[in-house]
């Protein structure tokens, strides 16, 4: 193959991976009345190898778990929640039954979205406090801005946040940090049999809680990561894993998934049999041009590589991720699929 043919591959491979790019702006936002049902996964660690998985034109395939737990996410008009009195024009979603320890436990607590043609923001928060009698809240002082639009890949914003509500006889409650967001991918999702275009979206929010008395402050510090996977066909994330950066690491301790409804096989006139099908239309190793690391479909048991020369290039395997250190060029992949058939796929690596 001659370097202008394996140019035009690239080209026409970049020119394809840019039309693949969606944009998330203000309508792709949660809106009152909106109610999701999510699935818990028991464990939070299944899904660290998508966690892991970022660039272009990425497929981010998100197996059905053995064990789950259903919830429910409701996103109300602000005049429908416990704090009316304080939010017009917003919408509320309670975030948990309660958060902290002790007297500074925090119950009922509900934060309030505005969603505006430049960002989509954290405006107030509602909570109970069992030491005072009537339900609080209070608009931030500095809005957090969760995502700024048009969101795209390659986007990074960091924004400062502050909050500071009253408590009557007590003192108060403070809300203070930054949150910076960065879209780490883009290209396609499956969740359940579905297939989706997305975006895979990474926020840090570094701050602390701290309760303001006669007695002192009392703070509690935090570095808070949340990884959605955004897309146009819904208004919330169709993945979402959170959790907390410990020494430089990613501990997750949250892991859900949108629980869709499984597509209608239109052409057997039901829905499919075939746990997750959506491994079966899939590619079987992706992203292809690749760099440095490679995926395999979970229907694939076994990948080698080969030049164009014949000769064997190492590929080290961590579960499903495989890390290369190929000269740019095109391979030839022999994959060995679980039914014991062998497929043959030209990659490119571009470095």
């Amino acid at each position: 193959m001659t370097k202008r043919t394996l140019l035009s591959i690239c080209m026409m491979m970049i020119v394809w991976t840019l039309s693949a790019q969606i944009t998330i702006t203000k309508q792709n936002m949660p809106q009152a009345n909106d109610t999701v049902r999510y699935e818990n996964v028991m464990n939070p660690l299944a899904f660290a190898t998508q966690v892991a998985q970022d660039g272009a034109n990425q497929f981010w395939v998100f197996p059905t778990p053995n064990a789950s737990v259903i919830s429910m996410v409701e996103y109300k008009s602000s005049l429908k929640t416990p704090y009316a009195f304080y939010f017009f024009n917003t919408v509320g979603q309670k975030i948990a039954d309660s958060i902290g320890l002790s007297q500074f436990k925090l119950e009922d607590v509900y934060q309030f979205y505005s969603s505006k043609n430049s960002a989509y923001s954290i405006e107030g928060l509602g909570f109970k406090l069992n030491l005072a009698p009537l339900p609080l809240a209070g608009n931030y002082q500095t809005e957090d801005k969760v995502y700024e639009f048009p969101l795209e890949y390659g986007d990074r914003d960091s924004n400062n946040f502050k909050v500071k509500i009253s408590i009557p006889l007590i003192g108060a409650y403070v809300q203070t940090g930054y949150r910076v967001t960065q879209v780490l991918g883009y290209g396609k999702v499956v969740v359940v049999n579905d297939t989706m275009e997305c975006l895979k979206v990474r926020s840090d929010i570094i701050g602390a809680d701290t309760f303001e008395t006669q007695l002192g402050k009392f703070g509690f510090p935090s570095h808070k990561v949340e990884y959605k996977w955004l897309t146009l066909e819904h208004r919330h994330p169709v993945v979402e894993i959170t959790g907390n950066e410990l020494a430089g690491q990613f501990v997750p301790t949250q892991t859900k998934y949108m629980a869709l409804e499984p597509k209608i096989d239109t052409s057997g006139g039901g829905t499919t049999s075939v746990p997750n099908p959506a491994y079966f239309d899939y590619p079987l190793v992706y992203p292809n041009p690749s760099k440095d690391k490679i995926f395999k479909n979970r229907i694939v048991t076994d990948i080698e590589g080969y030049s164009m020369q014949g000769t064997k290039q190492e590929i080290r395997w961590v579960g499903d991720t495989g890390y290369i250190n190929w000269r740019s060029g095109v391979y030839v992949l022999h994959i060995t699929k679980k039914d014991g058939s062998i497929e043959r796929v030209k990659m490119i690596v571009a470095h």
